[in-house]
């Protein structure tokens, strides 16, 4: 379990946050950072019903009726193929989850944290993808990109409300998504491009997460928290 030593304005102390599926090491992570300072963390996954609408499911009830006041985005899809090769069906598959499901998952976190009227923290988990051209990850990109743009239009639209929303853009890290590509003759080569020559583990983009939601980043709205080893500086 994550040791995290930091100073007071760390605590999560009745915090009660949810956080959509990012693989089970990352939500993991994510629950242990935020239940070692005092908060509680739920799974739960977002769903097309009808008309394409993003409908929550598996929430339990108590947090249906709690006052949510953390919500962590990070379901993601990815399709690693060329742009010309991609064909529409892919395009859409992946802008559906990763752009309009965010959006309309987030919007749902708003509108509980307006309800309880106490405010709260949303914290959308992007890519570095979104920031750094990386082949073969075209439309990937521009829905990480597009988040991007749509958590500082939420930041902004929702501050008087006393919601921040804050984006962790992630470079490579040990998940089930990627451990498969890193043991095979590529890895070697992406592994190369990390100044720090190591991928990210789960407790780096949780620790981030800890601070965006701890009371010692209540001034920090609209950001980009880029977590990638100094691969964006290549």
């Amino acid at each position: 379990m994550p040791k995290y030593l930091y100073h007071g304005s760390y605590t999560l102390d009745g915090v009660r946050g949810v956080l959509t599926d990012g693989g089970s090491r990352r939500r993991d992570a994510a629950r242990q950072a935020v239940e070692s300072l005092g908060g509680t963390m739920d799974a739960f996954y977002f769903a097309f019903g009808a008309d394409d609408v993003v409908v929550l499911v598996d929430v339990p009830d108590n947090v249906s009726a709690a006052a949510l006041s953390l919500a962590i985005g990070a379901t993601g899809a990815f399709r690693g193929t060329t742009t010309v090769l991609l064909t529409p069906e892919e395009f859409d598959a992946v802008v559906r989850v990763n752009l309009r499901g965010a959006y309309f998952a987030s919007v749902e976190a708003a509108q509980r944290m307006f309800a309880a009227g106490r405010g709260g923290s949303i914290i959308n988990v992007t890519s570095v993808a979104g920031i750094v051209p990386l082949e073969r990850q075209g439309v990937y990109a521009a829905t990480k990109a597009g988040l991007h743009q749509l958590t500082k239009v939420m930041a902004l639209e929702w501050a008087d409300r006393g919601v921040r929303v804050n984006a962790i853009a992630p470079g490579w890290v040990e998940t089930d998504l990627v451990d498969e590509l890193f043991a095979s003759r590529h890895g070697e080569r992406l592994r190369a491009d990390i100044p720090m020559g190591r991928l990210a583990t789960p407790d780096d983009v949780a620790g981030a997460a800890v601070w965006l939601a701890s009371d010692a980043a209540s001034y920090v709205t609209g950001s980009i928290v880029v977590i990638d080893g100094g691969r964006q500086l290549r």
